[in-house]
């Protein structure tokens, strides 16, 4: 077995702590990160109640998941919580290790997408943000065009290196590895490709984006990175890489590219997904189709 890269407190069963060693262990280092942030609340509950979580019930799960709710986490968060549980029981349950699934007959909790905070920046304040990104230096001009033109994930651009850069046909292109381990390639569009040739600069190989000391960058860095350049364009709010991200998508819908052009840039496997978290713009409600139908009615009326 594989040692996870995150280490789990001690829940007192001992038979539980190797099969949740074991499960977390089965994904990449960014998801345990996560996992182990969730995980151990389920497994402190049911301490408090003297309770062995390979014992643990429909009702012993729903009720720790209205604790949760209770605590005043947005419905994503709880949806998370629950998603940490399912996915150990239901391993649990295919090696045998449990007689029954107590998430099997529990809904996921619903998290409502339009009235989740989804940052997404303007075309004028993604312009300040470019420039202040340029005066920041390469890393954070490198940062702004692949996050803010090309749509990249923090992850994704925390593990690009100067190998990664090839030509095909005349086009500069990026070859990575993306979410669910997918392989993609993308060309590097032209206003972009000063910025990323600034990183670059003389070397051959290496981390493609790194700090001032020469060190590669990690998930949580592009996030600081981020963070640093839009207080430095006085966007006035928290801003991370998604919200680059978003950004990419809304603009290129606004400007009529066709969604599945959009889905392939953002390499979505469905374009339900593209247009119910990236089509966040803020000029939606001046371009709601109810006002032409309202006026349409109202001057029938005179």
């Amino acid at each position: 077995m594989s040692v996870p890269a995150v280490c789990l407190p001690a829940s007192g069963h001992a038979r539980w702590d190797e099969l949740a060693a074991w499960w977390l262990c089965r994904y990449k280092p960014s998801t345990q990160r996560t996992y182990a942030v969730y995980l151990p609340r389920w497994a402190s509950w049911c301490a408090a109640h003297g309770l062995d979580p390979l014992a643990a019930r429909r009702a012993d799960v729903e009720l720790w998941l209205h604790a949760v709710a209770d605590s005043g986490l947005s419905r994503a968060s709880v949806a998370a919580h629950y998603d940490t549980v399912a996915s150990i029981y239901r391993l649990a349950y295919v090696e045998d290790l449990i007689s029954a699934n107590p998430c099997a007959r529990i809904p996921r909790p619903k998290v409502h997408r339009e009235l989740q905070r989804r940052e997404v920046l303007s075309v004028l304040e993604y312009a300040a943000y470019l420039t202040a990104a340029r005066a920041l230096g390469p890393t954070h001009h490198a940062i702004a065009v692949l996050g803010g033109m090309m749509g990249l994930r923090a992850s994704e651009m925390a593990g690009l290196t100067v190998d990664c850069l090839t030509s095909v046909r005349g086009y500069t292109t990026l070859t990575f590895i993306g979410k669910g381990d997918k392989p993609a390639r993308m060309p590097v569009p032209l206003p972009a490709l000063p910025a990323v040739q600034g990183v670059v600069a003389d070397r051959t190989s290496g981390p493609l984006l790194r700090t001032r000391t020469g060190a590669g960058l990690d998930r949580r860095a592009v996030h600081r990175y981020v963070s640093a350049t839009a207080r430095a364009a006085g966007t006035g709010r928290p801003i991370g890489p998604h919200a680059l991200r978003r950004t990419v998508g809304t603009v290129g819908l606004n400007q009529g590219i066709p969604l599945r052009d959009i889905q392939h840039l953002l390499r979505h496997s469905r374009p339900e997904t593209t247009v119910a978290s990236y089509d966040v713009s803020g000029d939606a409600l001046e371009r709601h189709a109810s006002h032409q139908i309202a006026g349409f009615l109202a001057g029938w009326a005179g």
